[in-house]
């Protein structure tokens, strides 16, 4: 079932990643290191501000909608969510405006860059409830076409006007990334809003019950928030002592090797997570608990071998880099692809403990320490040893945050350990290491051939021993999409000429 769901999901993730890569080679070739320094500061200010603010909404679509759905009242469920992000929006931009232009020590192109990005985070919470509301009532295909067209215009159209910004000499031309959204937000909001609005039809606004979504998903938005931090607050500490281009260099690195595994993670998560949500309301316990456990070694199958392909190829994929962030961003992506992994198994897997049981103002209290141990290391190390200190003090951080999160996790919702695929995982990516880095190349190949070489051997060996083994039983996953793609080969077209006998 994972599988059949993960498949569905391909779409969007092409998109996904699509705009990510594309958005590296593009923007660090576009922009300065300095520039594309700026447009990482007002990206990760626009997500903690949405985190913050409008998270909880989101949160509270997701988790009851199933609910909603066994109760008879999801045109009350989804209609007092929308009302409640109305109210919450538009008062919040304004809150943001007014604090930006307040603060004197603000430069000029950073105002205009936080102005456009929260204005479009502000306008994309109404976007983000119906793509939420898709998911949970299992609406893949219309999820993976509203959200895939987003992510597309958002970018090409943000590419655009930052050409245009660039040559008419008007504001800061990363202000276009943010107004691309914006347009692209109402664009999908065009055709996706009048299906919502009809889903409340006969709905009425119930503050009681956003009362409850509040108390449930305000947490989720907090224990969020200290997520982010410990991959994010460092861009404001590199940015403050060794200044934006370095900040811009470290984001080039991290946005490659990170929003690569980013991508996977979320990949699983929304296939899995409203089988989950579901599991539990309709079945019980002990099915959603099943669940979990093939996901978790989902998520390790995947994420595990990602990590260490990307420190294999580390040096030779600089060039896709734009060369003002290339050297200092190629010798960090190693160890942030190793941290991605446990970034991810926080967010898409042990904080999952806490959503199912309710207790997700716990997650929050957890979450602190390592928040404030990342803090403290960054603010000692980045002095000393600048980027790679940054990357060190992440690194702990997480191993310490991942730590707190499954024990403290365990205590409210029995989620599995799974430790037997991790064994597993961990022989096939290391044997897979060994094999690819012994792999002749000859000096003169270029970098994209030596990636070429190095992805197909360690695919090879990789799943070969994953296959031999059924390491995380992953032979139904591959099975499925052998029958997925064989389906396809052997469905009659329409049109196809009819064979003449002989």
């Amino acid at each position: 079932m994972i599988g059949r769901s993960m498949l569905a999901y391909i779409p969007v993730n092409l998109a996904t990643l699509i705009v990510s890569f594309g958005g590296i080679v593009i923007l660090t070739r576009l922009l300065g290191s300095a520039e594309y320094g700026r447009y990482a500061i007002a990206m990760i200010t626009m997500m903690t501000l949405h985190m913050g603010f409008f998270t909880w909404i989101e949160a509270a679509m997701a988790r009851y909608q199933a609910r909603a759905e066994r109760k008879g009242d999801v045109n009350t469920h989804v209609k007092t969510l929308y009302a409640f992000a109305l109210r919450t929006a538009v008062p919040a931009l304004a809150l943001f405006w007014l604090v930006v232009y307040a603060v004197p020590s603000i430069p000029k192109e950073m105002k205009w860059l936080l102005y456009a990005a929260l204005a479009s985070t502000s306008l994309q919470l109404f976007f983000n409830l119906g793509m939420e509301a898709h998911k949970a009532a299992h609406r893949i295909r219309r999820y993976s076409a509203s959200f895939a067209t987003h992510q597309l215009m958002s970018f090409s159209i943000g590419l655009l006007l930052l050409l245009l910004l660039r040559e008419k000499g008007w504001l800061s031309p990363e202000v276009g990334m943010f107004f691309g959204i914006f347009i692209a937000t109402i664009a999908v909001l065009i055709i996706d809003l009048p299906f919502m609005l009809k889903k409340m039809k006969g709905g009425s606004v119930e503050p009681a019950r956003a009362k409850n979504y509040f108390k449930y998903g305000m947490p989720i938005s907090i224990s969020l928030i200290l997520t982010y931090a410990l991959s994010s607050a460092d861009m404001y500490l590199i940015a403050g002592i060794l200044g934006n281009s370095e900040a811009g260099e470290y984001s080039a690195s991290y946005n490659l090797a990170n929003r690569s595994l980013d991508v996977l993670f979320i990949w699983i998560g929304m296939a899995v997570t409203p089988i989950a949500v579901t599991a539990l309301e309709k079945e019980g316990l002990e099915r959603s608990t099943k669940v979990l456990k093939d996901y978790g070694a989902a998520l390790l199958w995947i994420a595990m071998p990602a990590a260490t392909g990307i420190a294999l190829i580390a040096e030779p994929a600089g060039f896709i880099l734009g060369e003002e962030v290339r050297q200092g961003a190629v010798k960090i992506m190693p160890l942030i692809a190793f941290a991605g992994v446990m970034n991810g198994m926080i967010s898409y897997y042990a904080q999952r403990a806490f959503m199912l049981s309710g207790k997700t103002d716990v997650f929050v209290w957890a979450m602190v320490p390592p928040v404030l141990l990342n803090i403290g290391l960054n603010l000692w190390l980045i002095p000393q040893y600048e980027l790679m200190g940054a990357v060190w003090a992440t690194v702990i951080s997480y191993a310490v945050a991942l730590t707190i999160a499954l024990v403290v996790g365990r205590r409210y919702f029995p989620i599995p350990i799974p430790v037997k695929a991790f064994v597993q995982i961990s022989f096939a990516c290391l044997v897979m290491a060994a094999i690819v880095y012994g792999t002749p190349i000859p000096d003169s190949a270029p970098n994209y051939v030596e990636i070429l070489i190095k992805a197909v051997v360690g695919v090879a060996v990789y799943g070969t021993i994953c296959f031999s083994t059924d390491t995380a039983g992953c032979r139904e996953i591959i099975k499925n999409i052998y029958r997925k793609f064989r389906r396809a080969d052997t469905t009659p077209r329409a049109n196809a000429p009819l064979e003449v006998a002989k």
